[in-house]
């Protein structure tokens, strides 16, 4: 394999703490889930553009989350798949944005941070045109929320019914020990909070918390540009579940100190809930056992834990009424199902996006559009208006039904409510008011 003459060797230190690497590793684990390996990319470059690639990806490996750095250099791929790289110019940007089309054309929002940093830093590889491109593109949002608004059986929101029958096949099966006490409070909490599986990953035994008012979990938020465990918020949960997931903490403790033959119970707070068992035969002699556990070395792999949820529908015949097969279950359908509920108990845009924590209420609206439980809402509450309207065109009973239009128009601006004397609009010159005759 070919690689580009390096002229920095220096370790540079991924944002998550813990890990690092050099820009001449063919492997650079960024977290305890993700690891890249950019000299594939890099080496379908002119040898001009390598170093400027590498640089640039290293910076964003230092400095935003692992899964977007990921998610960039799979963007490259695809990108060098599909044609004959030569220099970023906006020849090429204009063939890479008709390549993707109009659905996949968000990609480019993607890389567009990334182009600006590789121009700034100097490096061979992106023309000024390309930016110029970039900028005259009408980029598409990428769709969200697609499985909410067509209900869709096997990957949209679960219906009371499902829900209910998952929630109580996990209590069954936990109380005949067929499934792990970690994956039972992990549904849980996937199905009263609706957080991510690495917000829930990266919990800590020191999130539990335990007051007069009552039990809460202070769960990590996750950000592009934010440090692991560097932001919070603050969620309810009932005692029992508090117990269980302080039990869980206890045999974590437990097992590590086996492990390693020393007690650990002056930093059992920085255990982590949800915890790679495996991770223990790791531990080399002489580590510093408390910078460790700073880090998400500890912590299970997200991967790992969505898939053992994914088999146990199949394994134990958990099946949906509506496709008679086995429901398949993860955390994006009990987001799902959390923001379809809410939105139908009435909730408002702004209650939805913090319910699932959301850092601005953009993908919170699929929650209220095309729901249909608002169209029959609507119609219910439009009904006295359009019916009598209905039947003055058909021709039936005219009188009768002007008079109920008639009425249903001038209370619904409470125009023949005597209490109403102070309303603006009759003190204003431009009004006129409507005849009750």
């Amino acid at each position: 394999m070919e690689t580009c003459n390096l002229r920095k060797e220096n370790l540079i230190f991924a944002t998550m703490q813990g890990y690092s690497f050099k820009l001449s590793d063919i492997k650079w684990q960024l977290d305890k889930e993700t690891c890249i390996f950019p000299h594939k990319i890099a080496d379908k470059m002119p040898e001009s553009m390598r170093i400027g690639y590498l640089t640039t990806l290293a910076y964003f490996s230092a400095e935003y989350s692992a899964g977007y750095t990921k998610n960039i250099n799979q963007i490259f791929s695809q990108w060098l798949g599909m044609i004959d790289l030569k220099t970023i110019d906006a020849n090429a940007v204009y063939q890479f944005n008709v390549s993707l089309g109009p659905e996949k054309n968000y990609k480019l929002n993607s890389i567009k941070k990334f182009l600006t940093k590789w121009k700034k830093l100097g490096y061979v590889g992106v023309e000024a045109s390309a930016l110029t491109m970039l900028g005259k593109i009408k980029i598409k949002t990428n769709l969200t929320g697609e499985a909410v608004k067509r209900r869709d059986p096997n990957s949209g929101p679960l219906t009371g019914e499902e829900l209910e029958f998952i929630l109580e096949s996990f209590s069954n099966l936990l109380k005949e020990d067929k499934v792990p006490m970690y994956l039972y409070c992990y549904v849980i909490l996937l199905a009263t909070t609706g957080r991510r599986p690495l917000q829930l990953t990266s919990l800590k035994a020191k999130d539990l918390i335990r007051t007069g008012e009552g039990w809460f979990l202070n769960i990590p938020k996750v950000k592009q540009r934010k440090d692991f465990r560097s932001e919070f918020s603050l969620v309810s949960i009932d005692d029992c579940l508090y117990e269980k997931l302080t039990s869980l903490v206890d045999v974590n403790q437990k097992h590590i100190e086996d492990s390693i033959n020393q007690g650990i119970g002056h930093m059992k707070n920085e255990l982590p809930i949800f915890m790679g068992s495996k991770k223990t035969i790791s531990i080399q002699s002489g580590q510093n056992l408390y910078t460790i556990m700073a880090t998400d070395f500890f912590h299970m792999k997200n991967s790992f834990i969505s898939k053992e949820l994914d088999k146990i529908t199949t394994k134990f015949n958990i099946q949906s009424s509506r496709t008679h097969n086995p429901i398949r279950l993860n955390a994006r359908r009990f987001r799902y199902t959390l923001g379809s509920r809410l939105a139908k108990e009435g909730a408002s845009v702004e209650v939805i996006a913090k319910a699932l924590d959301h850092k601005s209420i953009n993908s919170s609206g699929i929650y209220v559009k095309n729901s249909p439980d608002n169209v029959h809402y609507i119609d219910m509450k439009l009904h006295s208006f359009f019916e009598p309207l209905s039947k003055i065109f058909q021709g039936s009973d005219s009188t009768q039904n002007k008079k109920l239009f008639t009425e249903y128009v001038l209370n619904s601006f409470g125009f023949t409510d005597c209490k109403h004397e102070n309303v603006e609009c009759f003190t204003c010159k431009n009004f006129r008011a409507w005849s009750s005759e």
